[in-house]
């Protein structure tokens, strides 16, 4: 089951806030458990102008946005299994609460439209289902017996760098770790 609704609501000038809040369940029957993962995003468009030395006015088009939610991810098949191939109908599902800060930036570039996006994040991961990777075959331990946590930065810059495609270029540093 999923439900989301949107809100948007206008300030002085240009200025715009937007919530996006929902909430997303599922039930599992192999082994009964019921995930309930609740998610938002708040925006911020501050409706900046710059005043060129021609004295035309431009918009600068930014937004700002905070996004936090609780994911879930049940277990596949092979992840029940152990090392020596029994199935563990307990293991859960692996959990994590993200919070992610972000920036867009519209303009033009070349005559062309460009966007230009960042985000910086943090997840905190609990519940993982640690495994061995053995040449190609992963074997899993199937007991949910580690945390851990995954932070980075994501940069994209998108348009038309040859006219009449679009296309991009992207730099992205994340760093996890898992006890």
């Amino acid at each position: 089951a999923y439900v989301q609704n949107a809100w948007d609501w206008q300030q002085a000038g240009d200025r715009k806030w937007a919530l996006v809040a929902g909430v997303r369940a599922q039930n599992w029957s192999y082994n009964g458990q019921t995930v309930v993962s609740p998610r938002m995003r708040l925006a911020y468009h501050p409706g900046w102008r710059k005043v060129t030395t021609a004295g035309d006015t431009l918009k600068r088009d930014y937004s700002f946005w905070f996004a936090t939610g609780l994911y879930h991810q049940p277990p596949f098949y092979r992840e029940l299994r152990d090392f020596q191939g029994r199935l563990h109908p307990d293991v859960r599902a692996q959990e994590s609460i993200h919070f992610i800060l972000g920036m867009d930036r519209q303009f033009k570039m070349w005559e062309r439209p460009f966007k230009f996006t960042t985000e910086a994040y943090y997840k905190a991961l609990s519940h993982l289902n640690t495994y061995e990777l053995d040449n190609v075959r992963i074997r899993y331990y199937a007991d949910n017996n580690a945390k851990g946590y995954a932070a980075g930065i994501d940069m994209k810059l998108n348009g038309e760098f040859i006219q009449g495609v679009e296309s991009w270029a992207a730099v992205s540093v994340m760093q996890t770790e898992e006890d």
